[in-house]
This record gives C-alpha cells, structure tokens and sequence, in this order.
C-alpha cells in the first residue's frame, strides 16, 4: 500500500517538471562568438536570482541573443536538492562588430563619461535632427 501513495505525486511531479527555455534577441546581427555557461547558480526555484554575466570583455559590440534554459541535468539537480539549489544553462551570442545603418543616418555617440545631463542634452539634440533633417539618427553609448 506505501507503494501506491507516491505513486501519484512522482507521475505528478514528472509531468509538471518540464524543461524551460528562454530566447531574448535584441535585434543586433548574432557573431560567431559564443558564451556558454552551463552551471549559472540560482536558488529556491530562482526566486534567488543568479549573479550577472559580464561578457563586455567577450562581447565588446553588444550582445545579440540571451539563451537561459534548465537542461534535464539542471532538473535534476534541483529535484535532487529539493529546489533549493536550481542551476541553469545561459548561452549568450555576441553582435557582429559591423551593423548596417540605415542609409543616410547620422551617429551620434555619448561618452561613457557623460553625465545624466550631459546624455539627455545629446539624446534631444539627436531627436531635434532627426525631425527637422528626416533622417535616422543612431545613438551609440
């Protein structure tokens, strides 16, 4: 009879514990160059979110594509500790160093120093030209 009461909660547990995949694509042109980080440590069922991933080093021309996923291996090690260690796979795909502007546009850059005020005051500047001009203005920070 033992037998029979987890029966129930184990096919339960197995039908609701499905794998989850995540894409985020931010319209940039995917490179070749690949970060892959098969153990990223989140805890209590990822209500404790996992530290960042800095790529800048990797990725110096942004990032094109976010993949987070729990793979099987992942599930299981989460199962195994009862959630309170639940691991995940990130995959990120950094941008192209080239992107195709659109024809005619302007780019404006904004220091990486620049202050609060000194990156509104570019970013209106650049909204000002590309009203009067009809143009594209493109923005890189």
């Amino acid at each position: 009879m033992p037998r029979k009461r987890w029966w129930s909660p184990l096919v339960l547990a197995l039908v609701c514990g499905a794998c989850y995949h995540q894409v985020v694509q931010t319209g940039r042109t995917p490179g070749t160059t690949v970060v892959d980080k098969p153990w990223v440590s989140t805890w209590v069922f990822g209500l404790v979110p996992a530290t960042e991933i800095d790529v800048r080093r990797e990725c110096p021309s942004g990032i094109a594509t976010v993949e987070t996923e729990t793979s099987f291996v992942n599930g299981l090690v989460g199962v195994v500790t009862l959630g309170i260690y639940t691991p995940q796979h990130a995959r990120v795909t950094c941008a192209t160093r080239t992107a195709n502007l659109p024809t005619g546009a302007v780019e404006i850059v904004i220091p990486a120093d620049a202050s609060a005020a000194q990156s509104a005051a570019i970013v209106d500047r650049a909204a000002q030209q590309a009203l009067t001009t009809h143009t594209a203005v493109v923005l890189r920070f």
